[in-house]
């Protein structure tokens, strides 16, 4: 059924909506034409570029009739489709699920998996949830409407209960209006994983393949933070009920004792990259062999392999972004990593007689004309995947900021999103399957939403107590191509709840 436009009905022999004309003249008006010429307005509390989206999103309705798909916008010409996806995307639909409390605030990844059962292969939607506290809980997704969970399934998994989703936005007169939620999880009754340290990234082992219809994840790798130092590499087997977690250990020279604050697997799968307190190394999956392509006494908080597979990116705790070329490893014995001097422009402004260094050292395969630096330490960093040289990347002053990696000599960011919160969070940013919106919690614990493309500030939304510190697309990664993927939604960790913004 389509949706309802104040002041507008839609043909269903045209396909098309068209503005309700006033009374015939001479015919005798009835009561509710006049309500639906003058209806009261609706005191709705709501930020003033909300109030602005909602007209727009009818203007634009009305200019698409007028000029078809193309319409005019601030004098430019834009694309109907972009600007109704803006307009949604600025007053978006959340609820938050009971019992899901300190399991989702450290990571969070939605999975499609095929298991084998007695009916033969049976697609699943999963979400892996990882928290501060080291537990690691794999919760069921379905649609609403969808057949409950059955018998045999709550044995499987270890009992468990369906967390109710309660909606928190839109409010209307401070009261939040009764809706159906589009998805419905189901907790287990108790973890897979309860580590001695916090979980610090979920990543899928393998990519989307082109050849199938359908992205299918047989295993997912996790990383806990480590405690005194002591990170742990798990990896966790999605074809079969019960999920079974192994732990991998490391071997090589990569050191057991380091702290693993993220990680990234290549595209076929075969090998992960993990950013440690001493640098970043590169880890067989298989054997669990490594040996480190980056060494630096600044912490890799962040990093991702670029889709080639042969560069890696990694964001340090000084706030440098360093792209490491990885194709000249490894041998036997590792050969030595070339040492660089970095000079930091933010340590070369400070006064003379200070005692900070201007010069920071990194031994790896890069370019240090190509070094990008963000004003504090990085929170999160990832590159587009339809535009493989725009990389995005945030840091703990609040900046999230979106380069071109073939002008990065220039020093000037491509776009700007203003408005994101932070001072001292890792908080992990969001981008949607169609890279056309971003989505990251704050400090001040407000979500928000740009436009990707113009940097436009979308919404900012308060509806956790707690920070949202981690964010999830529900739409399946690799499936760029789904229409609206903006009403796909997404999932939002914090310590109160695991949200979904739909």
């Amino acid at each position: 059924m389509r949706p309802e436009l104040p002041g507008f009905y839609f043909d269903e022999e045209k396909k098309k909506y068209f503005a309700i004309k006033g009374p015939i003249p001479g015919s005798k008006p009835c009561s509710s034409s006049r309500t639906k010429q003058n209806p009261e307005p609706e005191p709705i509390e709501e930020a003033n570029y909300q109030k602005r989206n909602k007209l727009k999103a009818l203007k634009l309705l009305f200019s698409r009739e007028l000029n078809g798909s193309a319409i005019p916008v601030n004098k430019k010409t834009s694309s109907f489709k972009e600007e109704i996806e803006k307009a949604q995307a600025s007053n978006p639909e959340v609820w938050r699920y009971g019992s899901t409390e300190n399991i989702g605030d450290a990571a969070l990844k939605q999975f499609q998996v095929y298991i084998q059962t007695s009916e033969g292969l049976t697609r699943k939607n999963i979400l892996v949830a990882g928290s501060t506290g080291g537990c690691l809980s794999i919760l069921r997704v379905s649609k609403a409407g969808q057949v409950s969970f059955d018998e045999s399934e709550s044995q499987a998994l270890n009992g468990g209960i369906e967390c109710d989703p309660v909606s928190v936005l839109p409010r209307v007169n401070n009261v939040t209006e009764e809706r159906e939620a589009p998805r419905l999880i189901w907790r287990p009754a108790r973890s897979y994983l309860q580590a001695l340290s916090s979980i610090s990234s979920i990543q899928s082992i393998g990519r989307y393949d082109a050849s199938e219809d359908f992205h299918c994840v047989k295993r997912a790798l996790i990383t806990t933070l480590g405690s005194t130092g002591r990170g742990s590499i798990f990896l966790l087997n999605l074809s079969e009920e019960p999920y079974i977690v192994t732990t991998r250990s490391l071997q090589g020279n990569v050191s057991s004792e380091c702290t693993i604050w993220t990680a990234d697997c290549n595209i076929r799968g075969t090998h992960a990259a993990i950013g440690t307190d001493l640098g970043a190394a590169l880890v067989d999956l298989d054997t669990g062999a490594g040996s480190y392509f980056l060494r630096s006494k600044s912490d890799v908080f962040a990093l991702q392999f670029h889709q080639s597979g042969n560069i890696v990116h990694c964001g340090l705790r000084n706030g440098a972004i360093a792209s490491v070329d990885i194709r000249e490893r490894p041998g036997r014995p590792p050969p030595r990593l070339t040492r660089h001097q970095i000079r930091n422009p933010s340590e070369s402004k400070i006064s003379q007689t200070t005692t900070k260094k201007e010069w920071f050292e990194l031994k790896g395969n890069i370019n240090p004309s190509r070094v990008i630096y963000m004003p504090k330490s990085l929170t999160c960093l990832k590159t587009l995947k339809t535009y493989d040289q725009y990389l995005m990347a945030s840091s703990m002053d609040g900046t999230i900021k979106l380069y071109d990696q073939r002008m990065v000599k220039r020093g000037v960011a491509v776009q700007t999103y203003v408005g994101h919160v932070n001072s001292h969070t890792r908080i992990e940013f969001g981008i949607d399957p169609s890279e056309r919106f971003l989505m990251s919690g704050g400090d001040d614990c407000y979500t928000r939403i740009w436009s990707i493309k113009s940097g436009q500030l979308l919404s900012e939304n308060k509806f956790s107590n707690t920070v949202p510190s981690v964010v999830c697309w529900s739409a399946v990664e690799g499936q760029r191509d789904l229409k609206d993927s903006i009403v796909h939604g997404a999932w939002l960790g914090s310590r109160e709840a695991i949200f979904n913004i739909f």
